[in-house]
């Protein structure tokens, strides 16, 4: 008879022979590692038994055998799914060829693949029926609790082995159990086996808070059996050790079980005994209560059927790894041990729910098809659904299948990596961390990134490297991590590889030459070198076979190959030249030679091969290869390569070359602005589309809502309106339609334009090392989604715990799943750094109330000590001067959180801060709404243009909703004329198609209406355009990320309080040849004007600025990238017309090689140049 530890360990690392038979098993059982084929395997066989006659006996003998023999297979390779191994376990029984030993160890393996606690209570009786046949001792397991499955429901194991394969086997209750009465399994087992396997199986769960009071309960029953035949002490003790050990378990039934020992100690021990006993536990039950109390909200949340990764389970983990975390780092540690294993169960316990390897491409198949028995029913219906295929077809549609499913792998493998990460400590032993990346592989045998970290692992703890190199030739033939996971997942196995072989030849070398590890230089080994070099550029090929969508756009491989060869070469030069070094170009030449045409469309391939010649001064060459990228008419980002170009003729081109590049990087910044009006425009067309259908409903259900609303309180309908305010981002007319039919039916027909989600779909992203670059982030989102803008890197004030500084990235998606999914990317690593991923509005704090003269300075001064601050945000006083807030984002969540202090704290006596997390909901009009970017305003018309004509000239380029031409008291027109589009995008591409262009012969200017058109005065708007040239000032020196309410700060700090009147400053243009941008500034009068341009000392945060006097600029040449009022480019004629800003003021473009003498120096130069003119 074998020992628990024995079997214990069988199960572990053997499977149960299988008895003999002549079913032939699958040919690819042992060669491959898709669970889709193995589940597609069991369910044919399941198939042909619920459509077989229940009659035939024969038929379902070998049935039986032959499906044991196909979950014996799969159980060998991966993880079984809880109902498979029902399944399976219900088989082996009534196979009856598996004698009580094998069934033992069936049951202990069922156990090691998740934390499905019906499979536990199932092994916990085998043993307990078992035992109970054996010693004819019963032990009582009815109503001792409820398990649940994976998708969070109540358990009902009874039913699975008839629904799924239509017989009917051993009696089981719906959590599991097995029912004793008719349990005849005959087995001789000692007392001493069934305890320990009970404790085993209850060790092993003890730390789940829900369930585990199920498994304890039949532990507690087992012992209680024993002690009602044999009252003696040393039972009695026994029974108090197991309450004692279970007293200091967090769990959900904690005071149950405390009333419960309380009444086993006032019946078995003696009545003198009872206070001491029951103090010394409520020792240990107060302090297990207080941690039960604190987490248990969050387990309320989880244990929902409905709860969501996302939503529920996430933060809960979070919290649990912070509290490790934490403790981790402090002097009592006495909790430590117990929240390591509550975050570990509570993994185990995510991973039953979220971590199995999907069963369909999405979870409407899984439901309808994979999930449900396979029925003749149901399997009609499935194939009238996808109807006959050839095929070829069959396998795209697979293929295309498991590209679909990658998504759901994703989210699995990011919880194994998370839970890998909590337990990967510097001090962590084998015996902790390997068993979790075996069953991490098991679960999810074709990711990548999972076996990366096993192999790594196996290096780490000095496994043989044989066992290393067998493990990765098993995964490489079954040729299913590249296929079915992606490219990613390969490249993460191929470089897992070779960074164990350099491990092993680092230890191997510093064994030989009797020196320690870190003292090594590997590259200077010439065997060696090229060992590592070749397996390089195996990897290469491997990556080179996949599809090219699936191949490593970031060359992540050629990059290594290409620092080894470096490294090497600088090794050999210091030891023997360098012209021996030079011998090793060859080998780049060749390597950049293959990527290239490889990699053809990858600008990233072109970016570092120039680069690389550019390193090794081989100008030529990378200006050759920058050239023929830029060439590339299906370049992926050739934006890219030409600011890597531009970069490169800066530092080492003549003027001429630079000009060339320049030229080239402005062509595409355009196309790229034209593409991205297009895709806004196509949005814009289906968001109409949307917004037309949404009202109609809208308006039909009104009447209704009406009277409804008219009796409901006022608070219910404050929070009715706020529901609505939610429906949807991109229409927000829709919400207020519903507060009245009229409004709605006067509304139904308008459109509106899509907002851009910005707030839900950004994250920020801290802790990167300080010379991150945005290409490194960008590839770290890579599989994440499409990355719309990106804010940064920048360095922050602040460094991490090893004291070096960090910088920190706002990412904005074009969506918000892109979004979610960066946030699983938290808590990974760029380089040594651990990165924290939030979503932006999170860390986002909104003030406001301050005193009117608070600057950007004071804001960060008062609030930094709460934690690094990424970005201040002010809003535009352009229209409203009174506007008094702004939005403060943290790097971290938790610094927003403990801001939060500051609300209600009085800055001065008559100003209460009002402090607030940034509610993107919530988010109110704009108070300068009023602005209409749908009107365009055309001047230089001739006087004899009609409406009809002014009509007929833009419908070409947009629809044309109105057009009003002001007249003059004679009757003709004034030559002006406001064109009213159909959306805010039709009025951009109609002033792009017309601006600049001729009218009957006319050159005329189309720009967008002035925003402040409506508030202002007609007296202001035909001010002179002297006048208000003299009371302006040219303010130079600013950065191109300058924000328009910080420029006004710089200037009335040097000039005084309340001297502007406004700003004109677009943010997003090109710096100058200095690397900065300039504004116009108005100010308050001409008087003002002139004292600010003899400051002296002006500053933009540390830059120094530049005042001079706007009339001292010529009109024809204001720097480079400044700004213009609308009104005053109108009256100017034709100079400085063209695109306008995102701010709507029109851009005066200066050439850079402009002659310095065009710009007059003084008002003596600038009286003479009007003089000659």
């Amino acid at each position: 008879m074998s020992s628990w530890t024995d079997m214990s360990s069988e199960a572990m690392e053997t499977d149960v022979p299988l008895p003999d038979n002549n079913v032939p098993a699958k040919t690819f059982a042992t060669s491959t590692l898709d669970p889709w084929e193995y589940n597609t395997w069991l369910r044919s066989i399941e198939r042909k038994m619920l459509a077989s006659d229940e009659s035939a006996t024969t038929d379902h003998s070998s049935y039986i055998t032959e499906l044991c023999q196909a979950c014996s297979a799969m159980s060998s390779v991966m993880a079984l799914r809880p109902v498979q191994w029902h399944i399976y376990l219900s088989l082996a029984i009534l196979n009856g060829t598996y004698s009580g030993h094998d069934l033992a160890v069936l049951h202990e393996r069922s156990t090691h693949d998740s934390l499905d606690m019906s499979l536990f209570v199932r092994c916990a009786s085998f043993w307990i029926c078992a035992w109970t046949r054996h010693s004819g001792i019963k032990v009582p397991l009815q109503d001792l609790g409820t398990t649940y499955d994976e998708h969070g429901h109540a358990s009902q194991v009874s039913k699975i082995l008839p629904t799924w394969t239509g017989l009917t086997g051993p009696i089981l209750y719906d959590n599991g159990i097995y029912d004793v009465e008719a349990h005849d399994i005959q087995w001789d087992i000692s007392e001493d086996d069934a305890r320990n396997a009970l404790r085993e199986l209850y060790g092993r769960c003890a730390w789940h808070t829900i369930e585990s009071q199920v498994m304890w309960n039949m532990y507690v029953a087992f012992e209680y059996a024993l002690l009602e035949k044999d009252p003696s002490d040393l039972r009695v003790d026994l029974v108090k050790q197991v309450y004692t050990a279970r007293l200091q378990v967090p769990h959900k039934q904690l005071e149950t079980t405390f009333q419960r020992f309380s009444s086993f100690v006032s019946t078995h021990l003696p009545a003198s005994e009872y206070e001491s006993v029951m103090t010394s536990a409520n020792k240990l039950y107060s302090d297990a209560l207080r941690q039960w109390r604190e987490r248990e909200a969050y387990d309320e949340s989880i244990s929902n059927a409905n709860s969501t990764l996302q939503a529920h389970w996430s933060p809960f983990l979070s919290w649990q790894v912070h509290r490790i975390k934490q403790l981790r780092t402090s002097k009592d540690k006495t909790h430590l041990a117990t929240e390591e294993e509550l975050g570990l169960t509570l993994y185990r316990r995510a991973l039953h729910r979220f971590g199995m390897y999907p069963a369909a491409r999405n979870d409407t198949e899984a439901s309808e098809y994979a999930d449900v028995p396979p029925t003749p029913s149901v399997e009609k219906v499935h194939k009238q659904r996808h109807g006959r295929k050839s095929h070829k077809m069959q396998e795209r549609d697979q293929a295309q299948a498991r590209i679909e499913a990658r998504p759901s792998i994703a989210a699995a493998e990011s919880i194994w990596l998370d839970m890998i990460a909590m337990v990967n400590t510097p001090q962590v032993e084998a015996a902790s961390l390997l068993p979790i990346c075996e069953q991490a592989i098991r679960v999810l045998p074709v990711c990548g990134r999972l076996w990366a970290v096993y192999l790594r692992s196996l290096t780490r703890f000095h496994r043989p490297k044989s066992q290393v190199l067998e493990i990765f030739d098993l995964v490489m033939k079954s040729d299913c991590v590249g296929r079915i996971a992606g490219g990613t997942s390969l490249l993460a196995l191929l470089q897992a590889r070779i960074d164990c072989e350099r491990t092993y030849a680092v230890l191997e070398l510093a064994s030989s030459q009797n020196i320690a590890p870190e003292q090594v230089v590997l590259v200077a080994d010439v065997d060696r070198f090229m060992h590592i070099y070749e397996l390089l550029l195996q990897s290469i090929s491997a990556m080179s076979k996949l599809p090219e969508p699936e191949q490593d756009a970031s060359l992540a491989l050629e990059t290594y190959a290409i620092d080894w060869i470096e490294r090497a070469a600088r090794t050999l030069a210091a030891s023997a030249g360098a012209d021996a070094a030079a011998g090793l170009n060859p080998l780049a030449d060749e390597l950049w030679t293959h990527t290239l045409q490889l990699h053809s469309t990858h600008a990233q391939a072109y970016v570092q091969a120039g680069q690389y010649y550019q390193r090794h001064d081989d100008d030529k060459r990378a200006r050759q290869i920058f050239k023929s990228g830029v060439a590339k008419a299906q370049l992926d980002d050739k934006a890219a390569v030409l600011s890597a170009w531009v970069a490169f003729e800066h530092a080492r081109g003549s003027p001429a070359e630079i000009e060339h590049a320049e030229a080239k990087a402005k062509v595409e910044h355009d196309r790229l602005w034209r593409q991205w009006y297009s895709y806004q425009a196509q949005q814009a067309s289906t968001s109409c589309v949307t917004s037309n259908t949404n009202a109609a409903v809208v308006a039909a259900a009104a009447d209704v809502d009406a009277d409804e609303r008219a009796s409901l309180p006022e608070t219910d309908v404050l929070k009715r309106k706020a529901v609505d305010n939610n429906e949807g981002d991109c229409n927000d007319v829709i919400a207020s339609e519903v507060e009245s039919a009229s409004l709605a039916k006067r509304q139904e027909t308008q459109h509106t334009q899509p907002a851009r989600d910005r707030e839900f779909s950004s994250v920020m992203v801290s802790g990167l090392p300080p010379n991150t670059t945005e290409a490194e982030v960008r590839t770290f989102f890579r599989d994440c989604g499409i990355i719309f803008d990106m804010v940064g890197p920048r360095q922050i004030a602040t460094t991490s715990s090893d004291t070096q500084p960090i910088s920190a990235v706002l990412v904005e998606f074009t969506d918000r799943e892109g979004a979610s999914a960066a946030r699983t990317r938290d808590m990974k690593r760029i380089g040594e750094n651990e990165v924290r991923v939030s979503l932006s509005y999170a860390c986002t704090l909104y003030v406001t109330n301050f005193p009117p003269d608070t600057s950007d300075l004071m804001v960060r001064e008062r609030f930094q000590k709460y934690g690094p601050i990424f970005d201040i945000r002010w809003p535009s006083r352009r229209f409203v001067q009174s506007r008094r807030f702004c939005y403060i984002q943290y790097m971290i969540e938790s610094s927003a959180h403990a801001a939060l202090a500051e609300h209600g704290v009085h800055w001065q006596p008559h100003h209460a801060l009002q402090v607030y997390l940034s509610n993107p909901m919530l988010k109110k009009q704009r108070s300068d709404a009023n602005a209409n970017d749908k009107e365009l305003y055309m001047t230089g018309l001739p006087r004899s243009a009609t409406v009809e004509q002014v009509r007929q000239f833009f419908e070409p380029h947009a629809p044309i909703d109105d057009v009003r031409m002001p007249l003059r008291p004679d009757g003709k027109s004034r030559g002006i004329a406001f064109i009213q589009c159909r959306t805010p995008l039709d009025a951009r591409r109609a002033m792009q198609a017309t601006n600049s262009t001729k009218f009957h012969n006319r050159l005329v200017a189309v720009t967008l209406a002035d925003a402040g058109r409506q508030t202002r005065s007609k007296d202001t708007l035909h001010a002179s355009n002297d006048a208000w040239r003299a009371k302006s000032i040219h303010v130079a020196g600013l950065p191109p990320d300058a924000q328009e309410p910080l420029i006004q700060q710089a200037v009335e700090a040097a000039v005084g309080p309340r001297t502007v009147r406004q700003v004109f400053w677009t943010p997003g243009r090109p710096p100058n040849a200095q690397g900065t941008c300039d504004s116009i500034v108005e100010m308050a009068d001409e008087e003002v004007a002139g004292r600010a341009a003899l400051v002296a000392d002006a500053f933009y945060g540390t830059l120094p600025l530049t005042f001079t006097m706007y009339q001292n600029l010529p009109p024809s040449s204001s720097a480079a990238g400044s700004v213009t009022p609308a009104y005053s480019v109108a009256r100017r004629g034709n100079h400085g017309r063209g695109p306008r800003g995102a701010f709507e003021f029109s851009r005066v473009h200066n050439p850079e090689n402009q002659p310095d003498t065009a710009t007059p120096k003084g008002q003596d130069a600038f009286r003479q140049m009007l003089h000659e003119r």
